[in-house]
């Protein structure tokens, strides 16, 4: 019959063999075995105090962690496992994260969370997260809110693993942020005389979005093959299928399905869109594959992000106004929902996944008084 010695979080015991064996209580629970015996008694009680004061202190490392990780949990920074994450998160589709949102975090991590970014993850500790927080938030309170929840992400990924025992960030609120002002939007007048006195080429991008609403990246990414013509009404109308996007990493042109499963869809164009979007057809080659706006007439080169905007900032300021071209999309947005579209009819045609995301690009049009006239 083997003995057994009571040690606080753990006991040790002998085996038939004579050799001893500690086993213990882990941090969450759980009964564990140390993965080897020990000769002398004195030995495993070495042993069993060593595991006693990881947990007591907080850095008690799961031997199962240690042999599936290509990185020693007691030393990885933060940068560190970034990168290692990064390489394993896919997105909701189960595809990999676009350069753009890899990029976003690495930036995150190297340039807002630079405090934290090398030193090891267990030594990031809920003050040290408040003491960077306060400042930080106060000097950029929207770019601290995407650092922070970075941070909650990795720290939640890295609590899972065991490779830290708690999540450091708790500070209440500091996954939200809304601005005190959204974006403007231009009005119905700005629209109009940025269409006067858009070139004849911008004027389809402005079509596209301001009276479909549709994201940049959607609008450089439009072939031949993704318009097709319908009879409404027995008029000619243009239906858009938009199913990919272009996105830029430096010099290089990435194409990918939109950013949500919900972003592919098909909408139809107003009748004002049909006279512009068919002036500018008849300049596209005859192929399906053909680019509608490419950088070279006639090439397969999608336009980069800087020809878009010298020619934004011209029209924008021609029309007197100082805001994003993606504002454009908030202006389409708002323009359908005054038609008296659904909810679910705003969702579909701009391709958001919630309400919530639907109505953020929803503004007032200073028409109560009228609205407030038809109750009598």
């Amino acid at each position: 019959m083997g003995t057994k010695a009571r040690k606080g979080i753990g006991s040790i015991r002998q085996l038939p063999s004579g050799r001893y064996q500690v086993r213990y209580t882990d941090p969450y629970g759980q009964r564990r075995t140390a993965p080897r015996t020990f000769q002398t008694k004195a030995g495993a009680e070495i042993e069993l105090s060593k595991v006693r004061v990881g947990i007591d202190s907080g850095v008690w490392q799961s031997p199962d962690v240690v042999a599936q990780t290509d990185y020693d949990p007691k030393t990885v920074t933060l940068r560190e496992l970034g990168t290692h994450w990064r390489d394993l998160k896919v997105n909701r589709r189960g595809q990999p994260l676009s350069p753009n949102t890899l990029s976003e975090y690495a930036r995150l991590v190297s340039n807002v969370l630079t405090p934290m970014a090398d030193i090891p993850l267990r030594s990031i500790t809920p003050q040290l997260v408040e003491s960077w927080w306060k400042p930080e938030h106060k000097r950029a309170p929207n770019q601290a809110t995407k650092a922070y929840k970075h941070l909650n992400q990795l720290m939640t990924w890295a609590v899972k693993r065991k490779i830290v025992p708690i999540n450091p960030c708790d500070i209440d609120g500091a996954t939200s942020y809304v601005a005190d002002k959204q974006p403007d939007v231009p009005t119905a007048d700005q629209v109009a005389i940025m269409f006067d006195v858009a070139p004849d080429e911008f004027r389809a991008i402005l079509a596209f979005a301001a009276w479909g609403g549709l994201r940049k990246g959607e609008i450089l990414e439009l072939r031949r093959k993704d318009i097709e013509t319908v009879k409404h009404k027995g008029e000619p109308r243009y239906v858009v299928n938009v199913t990919r996007g272009v996105i830029w990493q430096g010099r290089e042109a990435i194409v990918r399905p939109p950013k949500s499963r919900q972003s592919i869809r098909s909408l139809s164009l107003p009748e004002r869109a049909t006279a512009t979007i068919k002036r500018h057809l008849a300049g596209v080659p005859a192929d399906p594959e053909a680019l509608l706006f490419p950088r070279v007439a006639g090439t397969d080169v999608h336009k980069g992000e800087h020809q878009i905007r010298t020619v934004w900032n011209s029209v924008r300021a021609q029309a007197g106004y100082s805001g994003r071209f993606h504002s454009l999309r908030a202006y389409a947005a708002t323009e359908y929902g005054l038609t008296g579209a659904t909810a679910m009819e705003l969702m579909t045609r701009f391709g958001h996944r919630d309400i919530e995301t639907a109505m953020r690009y929803q503004r007032t049009t200073g028409r109560e008084m009228d609205l407030l006239d038809q109750l009598g």
